[in-house]
């Protein structure tokens, strides 16, 4: 038979552990709302990629006309020494087909080296070049190949300026993130300057027999902006030569006034090498448009006819040697990151 001072006692113990349970419930749920990693707003690795793969697809779509004119500056600083290089760029998209001009002028102190222009165009794809501006240009090169071409110029130029969107320092992301070895550590999304954006923390095996290592950092995507890239930093360290590091960081600024699509307006990329906790070199790279639209580009500004030579195979006055000019085009290559990695991987 149950008392009343026994029913007082089960009521007291059942009130005393419904307050425990319900204070662990309480803590459990602040602990989860402060979480990045679990919280409601945070999306799975799964998920991200899913919404990445349609913005892309979105932004394909919707830049089906576009041009970007701008220049680039790259600077390397090594060994208290510095040259600079500027670059002009007018890229064309228009239903999937580019069109592409780089014009480069490159600079040691006060001394100009020579200038070069590759066309990426229409019905034929050639490199120009002369040795100082009083020249007139000539054909150094017709292009048989403009896919690898265009390749040279990803790494080189066009990731630190047109394919920024989606470039980190010139190295395409998507090469990365669907990547076998790429692993995602931490998504979340964040609040910045009134914008929603998603910050992705990462780490990846670099399994290129050249330059074997890892490669560890963030990047920043504005969702609501077709997945563009606003900023990022990570590194490489690579396994033959452990002493080196390199940084890549950068940061992007866009506009859609007028186009009503994300273009890239600013653009700034740093890489720099490491020996030992010692900066030995620097490329600064900055991007700045001068023309953002969706009208088309004239097919004739990408012919040799836009540069007074005709549509000829090879004027009759052609330099027969084209050293120099090789010599300064390898000068710039120098500057891509690909190459920067492959020789510090030999130095090991």
């Amino acid at each position: 038979m149950i008392t009343n001072a026994h029913f007082m006692r089960l009521i007291e113990t059942m009130t005393s552990r419904l307050f425990v349970f319900l204070c662990a419930a309480l803590l459990l749920l602040f602990w989860v709302a402060h979480r990045p990693c679990f919280a409601v707003d945070d999306l799975s690795p799964e998920k991200f990629l899913q919404e990445y793969r349609e913005a892309v697809k979105r932004s394909k779509a919707s830049n089906s006309v576009i041009q970007i004119e701008g220049s680039l500056s790259v600077r390397r600083i090594n060994k208290q020494k510095e040259n600079k290089i500027e670059a002009h760029i007018s890229y064309a998209l228009s239903n999937e087909r580019e069109r592409i001009i780089r014009g480069v002028k490159e600079e040691g102190g006060e001394k100009e080296f020579g200038r070069m222009v590759d066309v990426l165009g229409c019905e034929r794809n050639f490199t120009l070049a002369r040795s100082s501006p009083k020249e007139t240009y000539r054909i150094l090169e017709l292009i048989p190949d403009s896919k690898a071409r265009r390749s040279q110029l990803e790494t080189i130029v066009l990731g630190h300026s047109v394919d920024s969107l989606y470039s980190l320092a010139g190295i395409p992301i998507f090469t990365m993130i669907y990547s076998k070895d790429f692993n995602f550590t931490r998504i979340e999304k964040i609040h910045k300057e009134g914008k929603v954006q998603i910050r992705v923390e990462f780490e990846q095996n670099l399994t290129n027999p050249d330059a074997l290592g890892k490669r560890r950092g963030w990047v920043i995507f504005e969702p609501n902006n077709n997945y563009v890239i606003c900023e990022y930093e990570f590194n490489e360290i690579f396994n033959k030569s452990p002493e080196y590091t390199v940084v890549f960081s950068g940061k992007n600024f866009y506009t859609s006034e007028g186009v009503g699509v994300p273009l890239p307006e600013d653009v700034t990329s740093t890489v720099t090498t490491f020996q030992s906790g010692k900066e030995v070199t620097r490329d600064e790279y900055h991007f700045q448009a001068e023309r953002l639209s969706t009208e088309p580009i004239p097919d004739l500004e990408f012919t040799l006819a836009a540069y007074g030579l005709g549509d000829v195979e090879q004027p009759p006055n052609a330099p027969t040697n084209t050293l120099p000019y090789w010599a300064f085009g390898f000068a710039a290559v120098a500057l891509g990151i690909s190459v920067v990695l492959k020789r510090m991987a030999r130095q090991a």
